[in-house]
């Protein structure tokens, strides 16, 4: 018996010390495997589970997936189009990885959300690395942690969107370059270089911007390491991997489409943050529009990251001071640059997140000293009743047309979200009062799946609202696969109808955003159709808040009204 426990032992030994060179983790002990094999559930619980329930989202998400979609079926890898139009809001490369996730044999939903997923994934594992790199922590566990528990991860993670991939490529160039300074090596550098032109293909110059300031900060405040910046960003190699990709894709759009890469540059890089591009399909707020989001997106960490930075802010040699000052500046410059801008989306400040996660790791040991235990308490019970306010504000009323985002919520199906959250919260006090810190963080980090469950229950429940999924299967289910099919003025609003057909969708008398540069350069393109251009027994799509419109076209005159899908008409012309 002791003789096959000794082998037994020989084995597990080998395993790690094979391990330990891919990964980079200090496998040394069965509890630090089960806390990875631990942290790998948690991940994959929560980036996708249940990811195909709900069908592709109108808007946003149904942009990226339908571009990939035509750019399967035309093979044009280069000007992605949108209901045949060309379509250059974005560079290419989040429509890429859709399009090659689309024969992973998964769903079409569960494919597109794939690539959001992954890229949290390896956002984690990179950060893992990094914790331990740079001395954050001993195991690499924390920071991933925080990370993946966080709301915006989690709810982004499951969207296909490009936000998690670009704070993938950019979050691991911006760490590669704190790494490349940390050790005086070139390398790290070159990688950040490679991922940040990776990063220039999901968002334009954006990511290069954000990183250009943030060196800049560093270089103004960080003598030492001035020296070292200035041979980094010098280095031939880097360079080139830095702006070879955009460079490339820029001179095939140009030559594919003369105009395409003037267009791309002045429009969505420059009038756009002026709040001047046209169409003006986005928004502006006051330069704290984000605040309240940033705690909404960290949550339930902000309370622990702000008391641990309390107490450890002056603690550290001089060298993890100049790290903690670099991954603050990871995350206070793209939250000023999206403060001060006029282009305004919720989802832009998930970039600060991974700095924030190594952040909250670097200062929790701090905040776990005995002395401390009035800071715990107050860590993890705070962010529970701000939200509880938040809700209360919501449920009530009391907050206007900003109560109205959260009208749900009122359905009464928030109960039980409501009593876990309360659940939770007690019993991370409990562990507190019972000098056991670490156990009442990790019940803390565990605060976000609750409210991530009660999303995915809402969406659910209002598929057919927020998909054009339902209208696809009852027109496939009631006409015949050749009938005609139209939109009427709105096209992003309806995005998912041609993904679940399989094929293009005409708009009557177009006023899509999104289709305005299209139309712009192919005035006459099939896409495009005026009402007398609707052939009889064509089904058009009218959605709601476009029918007052539709009442007022010759077309409606020659249709009749079939059914009501969510937010959506189905008409059949019948004259």
């Amino acid at each position: 018996m002791g003789s096959r426990m000794a082998l037994a032992q020989q084995g597990y030994r080998a395993i790690l010390q094979r391990l330990r060179p891919v990964s980079g983790l200090p496998l040394g002990r069965w509890s630090d495997l089960a806390a990875y094999a631990g942290l790998a559930l948690l991940a994959f619980a929560i980036l996708f589970h249940g990811i195909g329930d709900i069908g592709i989202l109108d808007g946003n998400e149904s942009l990226y997936v339908e571009a990939a979609r035509e750019m399967l079926q035309t093979g044009d890898w280069a000007v992605p189009t949108l209901d045949g139009l060309p379509y250059l809001e974005k560079p290419p490369l989040f429509v890429w990885l859709l399009a090659a996730a689309s024969h992973s044999g998964f769903s079409i939903e569960g494919a597109a959300r794939l690539v959001s997923g992954a890229a949290v994934l390896v956002l984690a594992l990179g950060v893992g690395r990094y914790a331990l790199r740079l001395g954050i922590e001993g195991r690499g566990i924390v920071a991933p942690f925080v990370l993946l528990t966080s709301l915006g991860v989690a709810i982004m993670g499951r969207v296909a969107m490009p936000d998690l991939l670009l704070t993938a490529l950019f979050g691991l160039a911006c760490l590669g370059f704190l790494m490349a300074l940390h050790e005086g090596r070139a390398r790290p550098a070159r990688i950040a270089a490679g991922l940040l032109g990776a990063a220039s293909l999901v968002k334009g110059a954006l990511p290069i911007a954000l990183f250009a300031l943030i060196v800049a900060a560093c270089y103004a405040i960080e003598k030492p390491w001035r020296p070292a910046i200035r041979r980094l960003l010098g280095d031939p190699v880097a360079i080139a991997l830095l702006c070879l990709p955009i460079c490339i894709w820029l001179v095939a759009i140009d030559t594919a489409l003369p105009g395409a890469a003037s267009y791309f540059i002045v429009e969505e890089h420059v009038l756009r943050f002026l709040g001047l591009r046209e169409p003006h399909d986005y928004y502006s707020g006051s330069p704290l529009y984000y605040l309240p989001r940033l705690f909404l997106f960290f949550f339930p960490w902000p309370a622990a990251l702000a008391a641990g930075w309390l107490a450890k802010r002056h603690c550290g040699d001089a060298g993890q001071r100049r790290v903690r000052r670099y991954l603050w500046l990871c995350v206070w410059i793209p939250l000023s640059f999206f403060s001060l801008s006029n282009a305004k989306a919720n989802y832009y400040i998930v970039v600060c997140l991974p700095a924030m996660a190594l952040l909250t790791a670097d200062a929790l040991p701090a905040l776990l000293e005995p002395r401390r235990r009035v800071a715990q308490a107050i860590a993890v019970l705070l962010p529970g009743a701000l939200l509880a306010g938040v809700v209360v504000v919501a449920m009530t009323g009391a907050g206007g047309n900003a109560a109205a985002l959260l009208a749900p919520l009122r359905d009464g199906g928030a109960a039980g979200t409501g009593l876990a959250l309360a659940a939770l919260s007690a019993g991370a006090l409990a562990f507190v009062t019972a000098r056991r810190g670490a156990l009442a963080f990790a019940l803390l980090g565990f605060s976000s799946l609750p409210l991530l469950l009660e999303v995915q229950r809402l969406a659910v429940d209002a598929d057919a609202s927020i998909s054009a999924r339902a209208a696809a299967v009852y027109i496939r289910s009631h006409y015949d696969p050749e009938t005609p099919v139209y939109l009427f003025e709105d096209f992003e609003s309806a995005g998912a109808l041609p993904i679940y057909l399989g094929r293009t969708v005409p708009v009557v008398d177009s006023k899509s955003n999104d289709l305005h540069y299209g139309r712009r350069v192919l005035r006459r393109h099939p896409s495009l159709v005026g009402a007398d251009g609707v052939p009889r027994n064509a089904v058009v799509v009218v959605l709601k808040n476009r029918r007052a419109d539709f009442a007022r076209s010759p077309l409606a005159a020659r249709s009749v009204s079939v059914v009501d899908i969510g937010r959506a008409g189905l008409y059949l012309v019948a004259d």
